[in-house]
């Protein structure tokens, strides 16, 4: 029983933190929109709006994992740092991102999208929409990997595929921090027991695994 402790931590830090999840999905939809609609927009000013993205998101996640108990803060520390180190680096050396581009947003989003599948299969017994979080974990990898291995020809391209990549990863993560919100007031309901007393690691005669919690 201790994984459902543990899902149960996890899932209480993310719903009291809906606001943040939302956060990054409108920054990720902002990003997509300047992509999108910026006329002229050259490789180096995406690499640079990209940079600022990547710090926001790099800065959002910290500030979670820092509100965040220990047992759930690892690897949302480790996406956090990877997020702010691609975001210095295109900002700094806009030039270098430029011809590293689609390498390090490939990178960003396959870490991404393994942060969030991970994320999904440890909550997949105390949330009914996990499906969100793998669709976006799926998405982000499956993304990341035709950047590196489909060839774009021209800038115009580029810019594209990123626009609509970020505005979808945006909105499904919005729509996967509105529905976080309340989750932890659903979990402090009677019935819903979130973790056992220390020591205790193993289920009681007759207990059963505490059931999805609609979001």
């Amino acid at each position: 029983m201790v994984r459902y402790a543990l899902a149960g931590d996890m899932l209480g830090e993310m719903s009291r933190n809906w606001w943040m999840v939302v956060l990054r999905g409108v920054a990720a939809v902002i990003f997509g929109l300047l992509a999108l609609f910026w006329p002229g927009l050259t490789l180096v000013a995406l690499a640079i709006v990209f940079g600022v993205f990547a710090l926001v998101d790099g800065c959002v996640l910290g500030a979670a994992a820092f509100r965040a108990t220990p047992g759930t803060r690892a690897s949302m520390i480790v996406q956090a740092v990877l997020s702010v180190i691609m975001g210095l680096i295109a900002l700094i050396w806009p030039l270098v991102a430029v011809m590293a581009l689609v390498f390090v947003i490939g990178a960003w989003a396959i870490v991404t999208g393994v942060a969030e599948i991970v994320t999904a299969v440890r909550l997949r017994a105390r949330i009914s929409s996990e499906w969100l979080l793998i669709f976006l974990g799926a998405l982000s990898i499956v993304f990341g990997l035709l950047l590196w291995f489909w060839p774009l020809e021209g800038a115009q391209a580029i810019v594209l595929v990123v626009g609509i990549y970020a505005i979808i990863f945006g909105v499904v993560l919005a729509v996967a921090g509105f529905r976080l919100r309340g989750v932890a007031e659903a979990f402090a309901l009677p019935g819903n027991h979130m973790r056992r007393e220390p020591g205790d690691t193993g289920p009681d005669e007759g207990d059963e695994p505490p059931g999805p919690v609609a979001t």
